[in-house]
């Protein structure tokens, strides 16, 4: 096994190595506070005079798997299913603090307004009215002051009628449905609606697949409603667009098989066609090629079964009139979106007998920001210090974590307050560019009891090719689209780990020290190796010519002769992988043998290098050289 000190100094200019250093550690975690707050869970759906369409909608919420009571209100449509109805549920259950969660496809929508009237979030509504289709009868939807509060009212827009519709979806009713603000004294926390989330894309990807068959010719057409608000239209083409880009790359990187859609295209049901008659649905899918239709919808109902069907007739284009829901992903959504509001991510530790709390704020801060690393990290110690008994404390708490990343490492030493109480251990075959599972192991040992709690991420929580992706892009010969594609699953890990229950995340082992005898060494391992020097300045070199001897000098200072090979990082037009010499030969031939001198680890290898500059080249270049050791 191969064991490493994380350093973190890495010269801007030229040289990086592995430091590979090992030491006896042991570690300990601390018990977070418990949270005061008593959640309530609050869906909130639009709803539908069909029972069909509201049906699937309570299905997904029943699936809600959280600790706090979930109930689900509806905005209109469902009389005695009303969100003020679901807020009294939750009183009755004496919750504090309501989590309102939109199953909304946007959140750039007039309705989003009137939900935050409704949950006491805003006094007043603009009057609004918008021509609407409700169970396939074209009507005038209105947003009107009524006494002290506001109204929704509709009236049929069907030729000679002259009928008016309320919102129980029954003509000639005599009452209007009245938005009446909710009684409560919770305080009330309103989420995003599902926008562009990951998991959407997955339930639309889910739907692409079942749809495909020659995916190379095909274009993936993803028409959602729309609206005719200009101001929010926007919005909504953003997320569409990104949900339908996400679905391509997960077919395309992350399913398996994979299915390589050849194109995206996003379409509306709802919008201003004079001013975007590039998102009409009708021409979109006569254009294209082998389309493939996916509604955005939360439930099916009149638009997936009788509208998308109309507009497109007579067309060829595959199509199931599938929905959101049913998909195990829309409680998953729910689930995290309650997460992120109800989750103490904050942890405590004692610092010489005071009291501290260090949040994922705190880390961010440090660190710069909130990457996979630093979650899985944080939530890791989280998790760790819940299993204690007590909370623990500096001084008598050391980490060994098994990656060797800035994100891990900075972590745990902003939490111990210490560099030296954190140790990397890397498994045997993995380096900083080749990480696997492994790496995302970390035991936290209290030195004083020797007491050990293990944190693991369980088998299968990264997606297969995740890791040979990760090195694709950290050695800069990933395409755009693996780019994107690795930077969408980053998205989903950080969000896992930190929102999902920690039992779905990983594995926790407690292991008692027994009273024994302390034993340290410090063992050189066979394979370490340090480079001294810090950077190498060429000059001014003319194109054609060859510049002159530098030296950069390769220290082993483990036990074991290592052959030395050597990559380029962050080369610029790939100037040093074609111009760069060491001891005479490219990047790709050279390799050199380094002694090791047993009498004090330390033996000095020099590497002559110089450039011999193509004619083609021109202005400043900078670059990394990193050399990696291996055994003999």
């Amino acid at each position: 096994m191969k064991e490493t000190k994380q350093k973190k100094s890495l010269n801007a200019l030229a040289v990086h190595t592995m430091l590979l250093i090992m030491i006896i550690s042991l570690i300990v975690p601390a018990v977070a506070s418990e949270n005061q707050e008593k959640y309530g869970i609050l869906v909130i759906a639009h709803g539908s005079p069909s029972e069909d369409w509201c049906s699937p909608v309570r299905d997904a919420v029943a699936e809600v798997d959280l600790p706090y009571p979930v109930e689900l209100g509806f905005l209109e449509f469902v009389p005695n299913e009303t969100i003020n109805f679901a807020v009294e549920r939750l009183d009755d259950a004496g919750v504090t603090k309501i989590i309102a969660i939109p199953l909304f496809i946007s959140s750039h929508s007039s309705h989003i307004q009137e939900i935050e009237y409704v949950v006491g979030l805003r006094d007043t509504l603009p009057m609004t009215a918008e021509d609407v289709v409700v169970e396939g009868m074209k009507m005038e939807r209105t947003v009107a002051p009524k006494g002290n509060q506001y109204a929704i009212s509709y009236v049929s827009l069907e030729a000679d009628t002259g009928d008016s519709m309320q919102a129980t979806g029954h003509p000639g009713d005599e009452e209007e449905e009245e938005l009446v603000p909710i009684d409560t004294d919770a305080d009330i926390i309103l989420t995003a609606s599902m926008d562009d989330h990951w998991l959407v894309a997955g339930i639309i990807a889910d739907r692409t697949a079942e749809l495909s068959e020659n995916p190379e010719d095909e274009t993936l057409v993803l028409v959602a409603h729309g609206t005719g608000e200009e101001d929010n239209f926007a919005g909504w083409v953003n997320s569409t667009e990104s949900l339908a880009n996400q679905a391509r790359l997960k077919l395309t990187y992350w399913s398996d098989p994979a299915i390589g859609i050849a194109g995206t295209q996003a379409a509306f049901i709802h919008h201003n066609e004079t001013l975007h008659p590039e998102f009409t649905l009708r021409p979109i899918v006569e254009n294209a090629t082998g389309p493939v239709v996916v509604s955005l919808m939360v439930s099916e109902g009149y638009f997936t079964g009788t509208k998308i069907p109309k507009l497109l007739e007579n067309l060829t284009y595959a199509y199931d009139s599938s929905a959101l829901t049913p998909h195990p992903n829309v409680a998953e959504w729910i689930e995290i979106s309650a997460a992120k509001e109800s989750t103490d991510l904050a942890l405590q530790i004692y610092d010489e007998g005071e009291l501290l709390d260090i949040t994922l704020d705190d880390i961010a801060e440090a660190h710069g920001h909130i990457c996979p690393c630093v979650a899985s990290a944080f939530k890791a110690s989280l998790t760790a210090f819940e299993a204690w008994d007590k909370i623990p404390e500096r001084g008598n708490l050391e980490i060994v974590s098994s990656h060797p990343s800035d994100g891990h490492t900075e972590t745990f030493e902003y939490i111990l307050d210490s560099s030296e109480d954190v140790t990397v251990n890397l498994p045997e075959g993995t380096d900083i560019l080749n990480l696997t599972e492994d790496n995302y192991c970390y035991s936290f040992v209290e030195i004083s009891t020797g007491d050990m709690v293990v944190v693991s991420v369980k088998d299968g929580f990264f997606p297969d090719g995740f890791f040979e992706m990760r090195e694709k892009c950290k050695t800069k010969v990933a395409t755009p689209d693996e780019k994107s594609a690795f930077k969408l699953a980053k998205k989903e890990l950080k969000e896992k780990f930190l929102y999902l229950p920690a039992e779905e995340v990983f594995e926790v082992e407690y292991i008692r020290g027994e009273s024994s005898t302390e034993l340290t060494a410090e063992i050189i391992p066979a394979i370490s190796m340090t480079v001294t020097t810090t950077g190498v300045d060429f000059g001014k070199v003319g194109t054609g010519m060859t510049s002159g001897n530098q030296v950069i000098t390769v220290v082993n200072t483990g036990a074991s002769t290592a052959k030395l090979s050597a990559m380029i990082l962050d080369d610029s037009n790939g100037f040093y992988n074609e111009s760069l010499r060491l001891n005479g030969l490219n990047i790709g031939g050279f390799s050199g043998m380094v002694p090791a001198d047993t009498s004090d680890f330390w033996y000095e290898y020099e590497v002559v290098t110089n450039l011999v500059v193509p004619g083609w080249a021109g202005g400043i270049y900078d670059g990394t050289i990193f050399f990696v050791a291996q055994s003999e």
